[in-house]
């Protein structure tokens, strides 16, 4: 598993990074042909997985699994590297919940849509869960600690918990709030949600359907439908991206804290729960993979993105044959004889 972890994390960072900067780049532009407020929850979603990827996977797993402690262990960036780790994976799991929200209300609620599905509530709401979380691990920065430990001779520094802090009530309180925050409370949100979002839009096609009457003579296409269906594939890509990769972190939680378990089962549910671990980091990156698969625009501005230095290249290569020629011109007709004078 340690092999695993050295070559899939430097890969998840290498991909995740650059991605996840374009799409931020791409969906601020406003140019996918997507409202506002998901624009908003989009862009916010992008920019919390890149700190993900920066802070989780660039300066913990990497560093972990090639053992490159010292690049981390000053006191201060040691503390506060746990707080911004936590409340960058909480800040992604919850703007994806809020994206939920958002999208169910516009599907189920249409009364209450233009209130609340709108650019002003997508801001308000994606700002209120990064301050939130910012605060709420805060804790973090307590609880941890940089200590040295002797492993086979030799002395190593380890950034980890204090000892004594479990015996505090409120300690085991936090911890108990914070997991069924992050990964417990989300993933049965997520999923709860689209069920029912599923549910209304099936109820809603099968009265389409029924007012609109088949029509065998002539083939026709309700576009309202076909709209409706494009609205939500990007929906349920993200929700399904989420719940798959999660899937395994949150069975895990719940399976070492709700059995007892011998200490074979132990170490084979530690060794899932790496795993799961590296899948779940690995939903850093496939968001903008499922927009440019979903989105037709987005495809179209990534291609515009991915030409525009073969573009700026080709301009440079005109300007300089232009000027070339322009050099030779002046150069032959300087050199005419019937333009000299006697």
């Amino acid at each position: 598993m340690e092999r695993a972890e050295a070559i899939c994390y430097p890969v998840i960072a290498a991909i995740g990074i650059p991605v996840n900067l374009v799409a931020i780049v791409i969906l601020s532009r406003g140019k996918c042909g997507l409202s506002r407020g998901i624009t908003q929850y989009l862009v916010a979603m992008a920019v919390a997985d890149l700190m993900v990827v920066i802070t989780e996977v660039l300066f913990f797993q990497i560093v972990d699994a090639y053992h490159l402690h010292w690049l981390w262990l000053s006191h201060p960036f040691c503390l506060v590297h746990f707080v911004l780790c936590y409340m960058a994976i909480d800040c992604s799991v919850w703007l994806t919940v809020a994206f939920t929200f958002d999208r169910f209300v516009a599907i189920c609620w249409p009364s209450i849509q233009s209130k609340y599905c709108n650019p002003k509530i997508a801001g308000l709401v994606a700002g209120t869960i990064c301050v939130a979380f910012c605060i709420m691990n805060v804790p973090y920065y307590f609880v941890h600690e940089v200590k040295v430990i002797t492993l086979l001779g030799d002395k190593w520094s380890v950034c980890s918990f204090k000892g004594g802090f479990q015996i505090h009530a409120e300690y085991e309180w936090f911890f108990w709030v914070d997991r069924l925050l992050n990964p417990l409370l989300p993933f049965f949100l997520i999923l709860f949600l689209n069920i029912l979002t599923v549910r209304q839009i099936l109820a809603s096609s099968r009265i389409r359907q029924g007012l609109k009457g088949h029509r065998n003579s002539e083939k026709q296409h309700d576009p309202e439908i076909k709209s409706r269906r494009q609205s939500i594939v990007l929906l349920f890509s993200l929700s399904a991206s989420f719940l798959i990769c999660w899937g395994t972190t949150t069975l895990v939680f719940i399976l070492l804290r709700c059995l007892y378990t011998d200490l074979e089962t132990s170490i084979r549910l530690w060794k899932a729960q790496q795993a799961g671990t590296l899948i779940q980091l690995f939903s850093c990156c496939t968001n903008t993979f499922i927009y440019g698969v979903t989105q037709t625009k987005f495809r179209e501005q990534l291609k515009t993105a991915a030409l525009w230095p073969i573009n700026i290249l080709v301009r440079m290569v005109k300007i300089f044959e232009s000027r070339q020629l322009l050099m030779m011109r002046r150069f032959t007709s300087s050199s005419d004889p019937e333009c000299d004078i006697a």
